[in-house]
């Protein structure tokens, strides 16, 4: 199994968000983004248990995949990591035949933070039965630059970038109904959302619900 090792200087916050311009946030977006991170913790590492725990609030899965609600289909350009390229373009629909979990998620909400080394060693592990693992960033406290620089420190070789295109940010989190931080949400071979999870996920729960895509 893969380790994720956490670089030195990780968690000097300072540094790693000093691009934030939170003097010209409003403070309307200030409270909807603590808000909707706090469902899952307030601490920057959380337990395994206490992760499956703040789960709760789940979609049931959809045993049958004609009921399955159709999953939108998404333009993202990925940043730069050991396997990606920044700046490169995918689409959800690049992976119709693949199982796809899909993490929204932003750098600054600990319980998004806390369950990142769980998604990237699940990822190094399930990458060549092409099982694909894309992450969304929501834009607001954090920037994209912000983001860029977190995955670098953290070492995340999975697909991520920013919920944001030319004309508009935010559009894949309204289309896929997120409410809070982090959310999974998992996709079945057909491009159909099987299940969609609020909270933080440790490795345990995490391939649990795959399988649930896989089968």
């Amino acid at each position: 199994m893969s380790t994720l090792t956490i670089r030195p200087g990780l968690w000097n916050w300072g540094r790693l968000f000093r691009h934030r311009k939170t003097l010209a946030m409003s403070a309307i977006a200030t409270l909807f983004l603590a808000a909707a991170c706090g469902g899952a913790g307030t601490e920057a590492s959380i337990s395994q248990d206490a992760a499956a725990a703040s789960s709760a609030a789940s979609a049931p899965v959809s045993a049958s995949t004609e009921t399955r609600e159709e999953a939108a289909d998404f333009e993202l350009t990925l940043y730069g990591n050991g396997e990606h390229t920044a700046g490169d373009t995918i689409h959800l629909s690049d992976f119709a035949g693949d199982p796809v979990v899909l993490n929204f998620w932003f750098p600054s909400c600990p319980p998004c933070v806390a369950e990142m080394p769980d998604f990237e060693a699940a990822y190094q592990d399930m990458k060549d039965d092409s099982i694909e693992f894309i992450g969304v960033q929501l834009l607001g406290l954090d920037t994209a630059e912000d983001g860029q620089e977190f995955i670098d420190g953290l070492g995340v070789n999975y697909m991520i970038g920013a919920d944001k295109t030319a004309d508009t940010s935010g559009e894949i989190i309204r289309n896929y109904k997120v409410i809070g931080f982090p959310t999974t949400v998992f996709i079945d071979r057909d491009q159909r959302i099987a299940r969609s999870w609020s909270g933080a996920l440790n490795r345990e729960k995490l391939d649990e619900l795959i399988q649930d895509i896989v089968n």
